[in-house]
């Protein structure tokens, strides 16, 4: 997996927010066979899901477009570098990996696509100093441990995503809430004065 040290510590402080969550209607694990964009998944049975809470701008000129235009006042340009961009970063981090879907009132959409929050573990073995209380384990009694990391915060915190909450599924609603206003006074991605790379720094 290629992400950068600095980049790491920032997922990890997100996961440092969740580890205290109680993940009781998490699901078993499935691996990722594809990204369909920078909010869908597909999974190895093919079945698609769509991260809760997030709104990735159009890659490219739709209705969607027009009112991604309207709701940020970004030009066109900007948010379909920004929607790929989204994509390749959500490629880069979890192509092929392991996740976690938690669910939360409503699981699937009208469609029949999933909604989930996504969660995926890091190598234990980077060379970095983390803090003991940020890792979880996973099996008891084994020493087996990871880092975890809440794909849907993630992308708002990157701002490659900008919250969206639909109720009835609004559980992190004041997670996502306070992370994207960390992008906005950062400037990260989506709220930076330009489109940004997909590579994070």
């Amino acid at each position: 997996m290629k992400i950068k040290a600095a980049f790491v510590l920032g997922l990890v402080f997100v996961s440092q927010v969740i580890l205290s969550l109680d993940l009781c209607q998490a699901s078993d694990s499935f691996t990722v066979t594809g990204v369909i964009d920078g909010e869908t998944i597909r999974l190895f049975d093919g079945e698609k899901v769509r991260l809760i809470g997030i709104d990735v701008p159009a890659s490219f000129q739709n209705v969607k477009l027009c009112e991604d235009i309207r709701n940020t006042g970004k030009d066109a340009l900007t948010l379909m570098t920004v929607g790929k961009n989204a994509g390749q970063f959500l490629r880069e981090l979890i192509g092929n990996e392991t996740v976690v879907l938690e669910y939360d009132a409503v699981e699937k959409e009208k469609s029949g696509r999933q909604w989930a929050y996504v969660y995926f573990y890091l190598d234990p073995h980077l060379n970095m100093e983390i803090p003991e209380k940020w890792y979880t384990e996973l099996s008891p009694g084994t020493g087996e441990r990871q880092l975890r990391v809440f794909l849907n915060a993630t992308m708002i915190r990157a701002g490659y995503a900008q919250m969206k909450i639909i109720p009835p599924n609004v559980k992190y609603q004041e997670l996502f809430s306070k992370l994207q206003e960390e992008a906005k006074e950062q400037k990260r991605g989506l709220w930076g004065p330009s489109a940004p790379s997909a590579d994070p720094q």
